[in-house]
């Protein structure tokens, strides 16, 4: 019985008009005529006996056939990718295409302040930043390196720690003039509370009074589904919402926002990872990627790993 052996260029067509929901999108990305792209995802239709593509108005997708191949293409398209560079002895130079992910706000408030340096340190790298507040799935979305805060222990990840924060409770000081601060965790029945949608709309926040945990349910009157609109409707003054303290520090120097309740704060620690499937964890753009991520948050918001770790040369 003879097996359908695709051809690799064909697959980079499929996976490329995937990411980005356009055979022509993905021909200007890789140079090409867009016959070239759609005749190779056609061929790879014919050979495997299935529809891949669905087109619509709205751009194209997948069929789960297509979603299954796209899938295993990318892990093995990587594996060729890194079995050239060994072969040339080039197995450390840090090229080609990686995708990140991370929210919309960490990628604003860290990546993008330091995206330059990094370019000028590998100008043969491409980035492609994906940024939303779901976590990624590595394999599914072809994603080569997420920041996440949790790593489940069922998933086959590894996880460099970049460092750990707190979560504090903050408002404008003009919600605060208005309304006033409250006095203790139980007073928030009495304010604007604002939360992300993933929450629901009841939250429980976790306080310390009197050196023991409290835990305090609270109903939002307002919900964003980004961690970055949260942050931007307390700045509005739209009522007293959660925010990391990193990605609030800006503001609060700035006098743009002011703590809340800070007595009865929990200073629970939150851990920052970086994540790559184990089989790109060698890859030098994966590293040179990471390793930039680990000298960006400590320079940014002066996070460490609690764990030791080789001391990374600074940002310049």
């Amino acid at each position: 019985m003879r097996y359908f052996l695709p051809d690799p260029s064909d697959l980079r067509w499929l996976v490329r008009s995937l990411d980005l929901q356009s055979f022509s999108a993905a021909a200007r990305e890789l140079d090409v005529a867009v016959s070239v792209v759609t005749r190779g995802v056609s061929r790879l239709e014919a050979g495997y006996g299935v529809t891949l593509l669905r087109r619509s108005t709205h751009g194209l997708s997948a069929t789960p056939e297509g979603a299954e191949l796209a899938q295993e293409a990318r892990v093995l398209l990587a594996q060729l990718e890194d079995i050239s560079a060994a072969l040339s002895g080039q197995r450390n130079r840090v090229a080609g295409a990686l995708r990140l992910a991370s929210s919309q706000e960490i990628c604003e408030q860290l990546v993008l302040p330091h995206l330059v340096q990094l370019r000028a340190r590998h100008p043969a790298l491409r980035i492609e930043l994906v940024a939303e507040d779901r976590v990624a799935d590595l394999v599914t979305d072809g994603i080569d390196v997420a920041l996440r805060t949790t790593v489940g222990s069922s998933e086959s990840v590894v996880a460099r720690e970049l460092g750990s924060f707190e979560r504090r409770l903050y408002a404008s000081p003009a919600y605060v003039r208005q309304h006033g601060e409250p006095a203790d965790p139980h007073a928030l029945s009495q304010h604007q509370v604002v939360t992300h949608t993933a929450q629901g709309p009841t939250v429980t926040w976790t306080f310390r009074q009197a050196g023991k945990p409290l835990d305090v349910m609270v109903r939002s009157q307002l919900a964003a589904n980004t961690s970055a609109l949260v942050h931007h409707a307390l700045l509005a003054g739209a009522g007293i919402g959660m925010l990391s303290r990193p990605l609030a520090a800006a503001d609060v120097a700035a006098g743009r926002l002011v703590e809340v309740l800070a007595p009865f704060a929990s200073r629970a620690k939150h851990t920052m990872y970086a994540v790559s499937l184990p089989s790109r964890r060698n890859a030098a753009r994966v590293r040179a990627v990471i390793d930039f991520l680990q000298e960006a948050a400590r320079e940014q918001w002066g996070l460490a790993p609690a764990t030791s770790a080789p001391a990374a040369p600074r940002l310049r």
